[in-house]
């Protein structure tokens, strides 16, 4: 019983509550952090202020609006089609070639914009030609969806980046740890495409024929798209720039081939880029905000040195038992919440029974990235899903059931990037 009345206890009921009622999870949470001050006097309402300014003040923390930036200039470039040519030249012929290109060039394009919202604006458009091929039009937009997974897994990603600030973790040891994971991930996504299409009939094709000549030409079409991953990631493993300065890097180079190469952007357009771009930061900025001061209510109640103590007395110690009780949560979890609000509020829960068990911090990102990724195509929320559905015109519901496969699939993905330790940490360990 005391558990429950404990201020931070209280003010999770009061946040799902509000999650019910349809608010914004910023406000939601934000309200019951209030609450926790007000009404059950965690702490001092000056501190309020502090910590929310505090939670932002951090040079890391800068590349996540850049990235976003970046993502919105890809979608503005064309960089996507030209990366679908690419794709489609290689996996087309295949059963489902349209559909495995769409989680090929999401594989890519997401490396470039480390944002899975990003990505499914971007490769949208491939619904209709899927559906005039014979395609359900509910699994083109599953696909879709699910080729936006890769978006907060392989690096760059504003997933790593927010967990590296939030546990003080290498944020270019997390970007190794994702590239593993990601590889998994389109390889089980990948073969479960090619089978059901292998069994439905979707037969492969191209928009253009197959010549050695037209691989080329497309090659050199996406040559200045395709070298944005390589400047960014080889700058950051050569120690030239931190992954911040990646990130400006990042939007810097994109200007620089849009106005020299691709003429995409009109200078007049770049402050509805900017614009666009403002509005996502601002959400996430209020999610991190609101999503620290009830972490720091949640840290000062003691809610994580119970949880870590009734953790290690149910499971006995077991590594296991504890992994998998985490990924549940995680799972349940992030069918319901934004992934960064996800990870400020349970990531401060899980550290001290994580460095109980000697579990690498780093290993865990990577685990809770890719569990958090599957967030964009579960239901109920499933931003990425639901974005998907509205660009592709298919009911929401209906979409949902071609994506649970996906889900399926997604969660045994976790567990072996849990349990099979070097799918993950091989590439951390060489630094």
């Amino acid at each position: 019983m005391d558990l429950l009345t404990n201020p931070a206890v209280i003010g999770l009921f009061i946040f799902f509550a509000l999650l019910a009622l349809n608010f914004p999870v910023f406000t939601a949470i934000g309200l019951a952090g209030l609450a926790a001050f007000v009404v059950f006097e965690a702490g001092p309402l000056s501190v309020m202020p502090y910590v929310f300014s505090g939670s932002l003040d951090s040079f890391p923390l800068l590349a996540t609006p850049l990235f976003i930036v970046a993502g919105n200039m890809i979608t503005r470039t064309g960089i996507a089609n030209k990366l679908v040519r690419v794709a489609e030249l290689i996996v087309g012929p295949l059963p489902g070639g349209l559909a495995l290109t769409v989680l090929v060039t999401g594989a890519v394009l997401a490396s470039m914009s480390g944002s899975n919202i990003a990505t499914v604006a971007a490769l949208s458009f491939l619904v209709k030609p899927m559906a005039e091929r014979g395609y359900p039009r509910a699994f083109a937009v599953a696909c879709v969806a699910a080729g936006c997974t890769f978006g907060v897994v392989i690096p760059p990603s504003i997933g790593f980046i927010i967990y590296g600030v939030v546990t003080e973790t290498s944020i270019p040891k997390l970007f190794a740890a994702g590239v593993g994971p990601g590889m998994v991930m389109l390889t089980i996504l990948g073969g479960y495409v090619l089978y059901v299409s292998w069994r439905r009939g979707y037969a492969g094709a191209t928009l253009e024929p197959r010549t050695m000549s037209n691989f080329i030409d497309a090659v050199k079409d996406a040559f200045w798209g395709l070298m944005a991953p390589v400047i960014i990631l080889g700058g950051i493993y050569t120690g030239i720039f931190t992954a911040t300065e990646a990130a400006a890097v990042a939007v810097v180079y994109l200007f620089i081939i849009d106005r020299l190469v691709y003429h995409s952007i009109r200078l007049r357009d770049l402050p509805d880029v900017l614009f666009d771009s403002g509005r996502t930061i601002g959400v996430i900025v209020l999610i991190i905000a609101t999503s620290a001061v009830y972490g720091w209510v949640m840290q000062t109640q003691g809610l994580a040195t119970r949880l870590n103590e009734a953790v290690l007395s149910a499971s006995g110690g077991n590594t296991v038992l504890i992994l998998l009780f985490f990924n549940v949560i995680l799972l349940v979890v992030g069918a319901f919440l934004e992934p960064i609000a996800a990870m400020y509020l349970l990531v401060p829960l899980f550290k001290p029974t994580l460095e109980a068990i000697g579990f690498d911090l780093v290993h865990f990102g990577a685990v809770l990235t890719v569990n958090l990724s599957m967030a964009h195509l579960t239901p109920p929320v499933g931003v990425g899903l639901y974005l998907a559905s509205q660009l592709g015109g298919v009911p929401f519901a209906r979409a949902a059931r071609y994506a649970i496969p996906f889900v399926i699939l997604e969660f045994l993905i976790v567990l072996i990037v849990t349990y099979v330790k070097p799918i993950a940490m091989f590439l951390p360990s060489l630094m």
